[in-house]
């Protein structure tokens, strides 16, 4: 199915305010019967939708207010909502702010929108763009058609990061159907305009033909100025460029100091791909020494790979003096944190250790677990604006 263009669901907003809040206070009948609570609760909901329906705005308040103070979001976004248009209550910015507030930090799609418009207006909240787009984008996630239009009529405006935030939402699908193509234009908007992430965005996605044609030189295009105002995972993907030789001329040296510069920022990635490559030593030079630090660090930061690696060179003697018990402990930090090749290794090594070394291991394998910061970086995903390409 075609993703709807912008002209389309920029038309959706035609409606009046007051329409669109009593389409909402109608969609309410239509998830009584998602909502994970008592049918008796359910049933008061609807008693007091359909009171509001019926103009009884008092019975509907009693209803309402009822249920918003046990914690259920729609009764509170319905509250909200009788605060804000001034139905059985007078119109009370601050109070119908609460209420949505209050819903949308449960989660509530309706009350997010509706708290991104009160922050675009200045209504009962000091007028803030950059907050309310962030509730639109909240909406939007959960597939809120006004909210995606919100984001839209943002990017035609020229709100370079709603622009971005639009070409992310049209790659990864979901509030809107997946389409690579509308999502390379919205980032080549945003990155003509030096916005940082969405230059190494369109890095990426020239890198991987998604919605443009792939071209090795126009990622590097596009990484190289991204990489040189300090964005990190350009960096390293520039380096990985710069080292196969795709899109320029390979340059060792050059990917070295590009490669260090990421790991130097913190990027478990790249200081996992510097231990391995001096590691291996294959077109490039064989250094154990600074692999292992390498390894060290990515380890320390959380790296399953980095503790494998380790455990092997410790109990292998591999380019570092043999230490059946230092092996022994980062592999087990390493099946800790959940590497397949872990616990076969553990076997073997089990038999080479003494009881008492063998608990030796385990605790400072324990106390290595303990002091990593388990970030899960080390894999990302390919397509993802916001990941770097292993």
């Amino acid at each position: 199915m075609p993703a709807e263009s912008p002209a389309a669901i920029i038309s959706a907003l035609a409606a009046t305010r007051l329409m669109r809040r009593q389409t909402f206070i109608s969609a309410l009948l239509l998830t009584v019967c998602l909502w994970p609570a008592a049918a008796l609760r359910a049933d008061e909901f609807t008693t007091a939708v359909d009171a509001y329906r019926a103009q009884d705005y008092g019975t509907a308040l009693q209803g309402f207010t009822a249920m918003a103070a046990t914690g259920d979001p729609r009764a509170q976004f319905a509250l909200g909502l009788l605060y804000d248009n001034g139905e059985g209550v007078p119109r009370n910015d601050a109070q119908a702010l609460l209420w949505y507030e209050k819903s949308a930090a449960q989660g509530y799609a309706k009350a997010q929108y509706n708290l991104g418009m009160m922050t675009l207006d200045g209504r009962g909240v000091a007028r803030d763009d950059r907050r309310a787009r962030q509730w639109f984008e909240r909406a939007a996630a959960q597939g809120n058609p006004d909210a995606v239009a919100r984001i839209v009529q943002l990017a035609e405006g020229g709100d370079v990061e709603a622009q971005y935030r639009l070409a992310v939402m049209y790659l990864k699908g979901g509030s809107v159907t997946r389409d690579p193509v509308i999502a390379a234009r919205w980032m080549q908007r945003a990155a003509a305009r030096g916005h940082l992430e969405a230059m190494f965005g369109m890095g990426l996605l020239t890198e991987l033909g998604e919605g443009v044609d792939r071209s090795y030189s126009g990622a590097v295009n596009w990484y190289l100025p991204a990489a040189n105002q300090g964005h990190v995972k350009a960096t390293y993907n520039l380096a990985r460029l710069v080292r196969l030789g795709q899109g320029q001329p390979a340059d060792r040296e050059r990917a070295e100091q590009l490669l260090k510069k990421a790991a130097g920022a913190g990027f478990v990635p790249a200081q996992l791909s510097l231990a391995m490559l001096y590691d291996l030593g294959q077109d490039w030079p064989h250094n154990p020494a600074l692999a292992a630090t390498w390894y060290r660090l990515a380890a320390s930061n959380g790296s399953a790979d980095a503790q494998l690696n380790l455990g092997y060179l410790y109990a292998e003697g591999d380019g570092l003096p043999a230490d059946p018990v230092e092996g022994y402990a980062r592999t087990y930090a390493a099946e800790r944190l959940g590497h397949a090749l872990a616990g076969p290794n553990l076997a073997l090594m089990a038999k080479q250790l003494s009881d008492a070394n063998l608990a030796k291991a385990q605790a400072r394998g324990q106390n290595y677990l303990s002091r990593s910061h388990s970030l899960a970086v080390d894999q990302v995903a390919d397509g993802d604006p916001t990941g770097a390409k292993p």
